[in-house]
């Protein structure tokens, strides 16, 4: 079985990469062989490929530079996407799609408050959420398609919050972390793992639909940050006597002069319905802790 792995430089997509089971042939395009900003390359890509699935893991993710460069956030999480959907339904192939907690407008900030499940209405409020939520919607166009929200990716691949905040604390570097923006974090590991569970299904020829699928819990930057730390002394990776400091998301976005894209207070997401299908509870953000701090 040939699988075409758009975005495979990226943390997910070394993620699935490096749990590839060995009855499957990955096709990892580079950017210069497929260019999203290009149109028709995409999909001269995927008809020439042979492929029996396509996992798209590209995505324009630069929150506050989407305000600034919109054609590029909307042609790269969007109308690729659309490019992408009608590729993969000239062959009669599915496509397994991320998304992201971004498409919801978020809730006030506390721990209380209720997951967001898959029914609830999205409302994105920044340019980055809106352009991801019309590539989901074209994605979930075609019945056979799959597409799975994730949320604060973290892994010991490629660029991300995760390895940022160990990398920083190793080193012994300040960091000050918001205690008031809530989400659900989620080991890039874990996406792989449940992919290639679900992948059979859908070579099977089962419907695609909407999915969360996230460390299952909802806990603030901060607490992140700390959990991250707390490995860190685990292993031996960080002085002990290493704190964080803690800020409002307003004060860090001043600070760091992130000024330009609103962001939810509260976008955590309920996995409950994936773990129904998967016949398994989702795997907790925590147990990627180790391997993130072991990787870097």
């Amino acid at each position: 079985m040939k699988i075409v792995i758009l975005g495979a430089t990226g943390q997910v997509g070394q993620a699935l990469l490096s749990q590839l089971p060995s009855d499957y042939c990955a096709l990892t395009p580079s950017h210069y062989e497929v260019d999203f900003l290009v149109p028709g390359a995409i999909s001269a890509y995927i008809a020439d490929s042979a492929a029996n699935l396509v996992i798209n893991c590209v995505a324009y993710n630069q929150v506050d530079k989407a305000e600034l460069e919109q054609d590029i956030a909307n042609r790269i999480n969007a109308l690729a996407v659309e490019e992408i959907v009608a590729a993969c339904e000239q062959l009669s192939i599915p496509l397994l799609h991320f998304s992201t907690d971004y498409v919801f407008p978020g809730k006030s900030a506390h721990i209380s408050e209720q997951l967001y499940v898959e029914a609830d209405t999205p409302g994105p409020i920044n340019v980055y959420g809106q352009s991801k939520y019309r590539g989901e919607q074209a994605a979930l166009s075609v019945a056979a398609n799959l597409v799975l929200r994730v949320s604060w990716v973290f892994s010991e691949f490629a660029r991300n919050m995760g390895k940022h905040i160990a990398t920083q604390a190793m080193h012994g570097e300040p960091l000050c972390i918001a205690t008031d923006q809530f989400g659900s974090p989620t080991y890039a590991g874990h996406i792989a793992e449940a992919v290639w569970a679900l992948v059979p299904e859908l070579l099977a020829g089962a419907d695609g639909g909407l999915y969360h699928l996230s460390g299952n819990a909802a806990v603030s930057r901060f607490q992140l940050a700390q959990a991250i730390v707390d490995e860190l002394l685990v292993q031996g990776r960080v002085d002990a006597h290493y704190k964080l400091s803690a800020t409002t998301q307003a004060q860090w976005m001043q600070s760091a002069n992130v000024t330009i894209a609103q962001r939810p207070h509260f976008s955590a997401l309920a996995c409950s319905r994936l773990a129904g299908r998967l016949g398994r509870p989702v795997t907790s953000w925590r147990m990627g802790l180790a391997a993130l701090v072991a990787g870097i």
